[in-house]
């Protein structure tokens, strides 16, 4: 899944705050422009398929001789986040060293393979690509337009209510501007102006999206004189609405729960309830997949495997099973990091260290807490919620996509009509029961289907994937063993618990009963272990409304308040890909002290392709 960060005016303002940002840097600051090159200053596509890379590059492991080359920056973590900022300092000229925990680079963009099937484990489908948008040249700019895209069916989401019920209904979430409007009208021909007024708000909050990007980028000084007088929130329809939930928006608007669930359905691709979150981040949804979604031919993994030559085009490096223990610092700023290898520990130096880690990894544990409190992002850290943790079930078939009836789209199944009915009494119940009772909310895909090549490089098997939540404090007892070291009983209840899914899941889809060849399992602890997700939690913090209000998104942003240390990745923006992905582009911005908004909307311009 992915969710946007700007569209459409959105990105033209946001490009102006950040020329605003720089001028006021460089007049009143005397902060003299590092002289670079632009990352965009020209179209770095090359022919598709043109170069041939090394698979081996995604699982280099750590060489402890880094440690004596020089380093412009170091990147902790290869998720979208840090990779795209990587390369995108690289494009600049910056010798650029990525460090990763786990085995595989890509964070939640690697895949894995298991007794002759191959799944991804976060890149379920995303918006924005089947069409030249600027999220598309700007992935395309840090990977040589290596990446293809394949498009899911038109009917990319299909929501199925009362999911257990003989009353079961369903309805497709369609592509194209304006095609869901138009269809919910034919469907609920008597909730026409609840419906006009919901797209009005969804419109209306997209196109403010500026206002975020505006207090990340502007000097934090600025945004918090404005915050205190109020003055963002009244300047900014975007920040009015933010105020409001998703829940108390749409109760707004309708009685009808059909449609109240349409409007809402997809929360659980940013893990946080309606009830909970503020309307523009739902708004944002609907609007980021208006034109249908696409998925990544080859899989995920062709992700890091084509931005990587990019880093290393520049003399940078992308290293595995690297798990750094601690940042250096000489008490006043960052100035490296130490890295735990398998004898002993490795300290690498940069004037630059990037955290893709996330906010509570980077405050609560990499920073000793006498340095990280010295940070304007320290109280929050503090206090800030991890979103929802995330159970995963990886279910191989045999037999072909076409053979079991899979379709290149994805599947929201409800218990009920409400969207959060259930979901707060199934996190309370213990493990036992939570493994006998229907889970309230499933979200279902069929990777094999939307990849074209699959059926070349797996014959006859196909895939699904299940997503769903999961309690941390069912499995808390585990927390800091080892993956392969949690015993029998832990591997007892995870399975059960995702059997008892993979059930339910085969009584929406009967066809593909007969045949499932193998399950897997990965519960909040294994996105721990191998995202290093704080509480297991895929969407970093909680995406509650408090946090897209002025005051706390100012605190969000690359600069860290800290000498030496940026941030980066989804908790400086959004969950998801697109979001990760323009969070690593500001970071750069902000370091290289130039516009790269601006540039890439440039370029963006030059190479739209000439349409009647």
């Amino acid at each position: 899944m992915a969710l946007p960060l700007l569209n459409g005016p959105a990105v033209a303002t946001a490009a102006i705050a950040v020329s605003l940002f720089f001028f006021l840097r460089k007049r009143f600051f005397s902060v003299s422009a590092i002289k670079v090159k632009s990352p965009f200053a020209l179209d770095s596509r090359i022919p598709p398929d043109s170069a041939k890379v090394d698979r081996s590059i995604l699982k280099r492991v750590f060489d402890p001789e880094v440690s004596k080359e020089h380093w412009d920056a170091i990147v902790i973590g290869s998720g979208i986040g840090g990779l795209s900022a990587a390369a995108l300092l690289s494009k600049a000229g910056k010798k650029v060293l990525v460090l990763e925990k786990h085995g595989k680079a890509g964070g939640a963009c690697h895949i894995f393979k298991s007794d002759g099937y191959e799944f991804d484990v976060g890149i379920h489908y995303i918006g924005e690509f089947r069409k030249h948008t600027l999220s598309r040249t700007l992935l395309e700019q840090i990977s040589r337009g290596q990446i293809g895209w394949h498009p899911l069916d038109d009917n990319f989401d299909v929501l199925i209510m009362d999911s257990l019920s003989p009353e079961q209904r369903s309805y497709n979430i369609p592509s194209g501007r304006g095609v869901w409007h138009k269809q919910l009208i034919e469907d609920f021909p008597k909730e026409r102006a609840a419906i006009d007024r919901f797209f009005q708000l969804v419109q209306q909050a997209s196109k403010d999206t500026r206002s975020l990007a505006l207090v990340k980028v502007l000097p934090r000084w600025l945004v918090n004189w404005a915050n205190r007088f109020g003055i963002t929130s009244r300047l900014s329809s975007y920040f009015a609405l933010a105020k409001r939930s998703t829940q108390e928006v749409v109760e707004s608007l309708t009685d009808n729960a059909d449609l109240r669930l349409l409007f809402s359905y997809s929360w659980g691709t940013y893990g946080t309830q309606p009830s909970r979150s503020g309307f523009p981040m739902q708004a944002l949804l609907h609007s980021h997949y208006e034109n249908g979604a696409s998925y990544p031919i080859g899989g995920a993994s062709e992700i890091p495997l084509n931005i990587i030559p990019v880093i290393e085009s520049a003399g940078g490096r992308v290293m595995m099973k690297a798990r750094i223990s601690n940042m250096l610092n000489d008490g006043r700023r960052v100035t490296g990091v130490r890295v735990v290898t398998k004898d002993n520990t490795v300290d690498v130096h940069a004037p630059i260290v990037i955290s893709d880690a996330g906010i509570h990894n980077t405050f609560l544990k990499l920073l000793p807490s006498e340095l990280a409190c010295q940070s304007p992002c320290w109280p929050l850290a503090c206090r800030a919620q991890p979103g929802a943790g995330c159970l995963s079930i990886f279910i191989g078939l045999k037999g072909s996509a076409e053979e079991l009836g899979l379709k290149a789209q994805n599947v929201w199944a409800f218990a009920g009509t409400h969207p959060e009915e259930g979901f707060t009494s199934f996190q309370d119940l213990s493990l036992e029961e939570a493994s006998e009772t229907p889970y309230p909310l499933l979200f279902v895909g069929f990777p094999s289907a939307k990849d074209p090549t699959w059926e070349e490089r797996y014959p006859g098997r196909s895939t699904v994937t299940v997503v769903t939540f999961a309690n941390y404090k069912w499995f808390e007892e585990w927390t800091g063993l080892n993956s392969k070291k949690r015993g029998d009983e832990y591997n007892a209840l995870k399975n059960r618990l995702g059997y008892h899914v993979v059930d339910q899941v085969c009584k929406l889809f009967p066809n593909i009963k007969n045949a499932v060849d193998l399950v897997q399992v990965g519960t909040p602890l294994t996105n721990e272990h191998y995202l290093c997700s704080h509480e297991g939690a895929i969407y970093g913090l909680d995406h509650c409304k408090e946090r897209f209000l002025p005051e706390d998104a100012t605190v969000l942003r690359p600069t860290s308040g800290i000498p030496g240390l940026y941030l980066t990745g989804q908790d400086i923006m959004s969950a998801g890909f697109v979001g990760a992905m323009y969070a690593g582009l500001l970071c750069s911005s902000v370091i290289l002290e130039q516009n790269l908004f601006t540039g890439l909307a440039q370029l963006h311009k030059q190479l739209k392709p000439k349409t009647k």
